[in-house]
């Protein structure tokens, strides 16, 4: 199981990069953009989470490697002439990160 989180997770950090960074069709969803960064960041929290065998909150490393990649996107869509960064593309990924983090270990116990 920990293998096929593994994988699922890398795929979709690739899935999510390369939509992060193609050209944007022009359609304007800035509020359920915020949602699905959301539902992403969230998701890969999860991923990180079924990849360890110890809790995640030993993890931090790995947790800094998630924000950085969010934070990472921005960056380079900033630097991108058909793409624009949104600060609160970043915030909304990182409110899933913390939302999983606070909530999902506590449920699981």
């Amino acid at each position: 199981m920990i293998n096929i989180c593994r994988t699922v997770f890398i795929v979709l950090i690739l899935l999510i990069s390369y939509l992060a960074f193609i050209p944007s069709d022009g359609t304007n969803v800035s509020n359920l953009d915020k949602l699905f960064h959301f539902i992403a960041f969230f998701i890969l929290m999860t991923l990180l989470d079924l990849s360890t065998k110890r809790p995640l909150e030993v993890h931090s490393g790995l947790i800094a490697c998630l924000f950085l990649f969010a934070l990472g996107i921005e960056v380079v869509q900033y630097n991108l002439p058909y793409r624009s960064a949104e600060l609160l593309d970043f915030l909304a990924g990182l409110l899933g990160m913390v939302v999983y983090f606070i909530f999902i270990p506590r449920i699981k116990v």
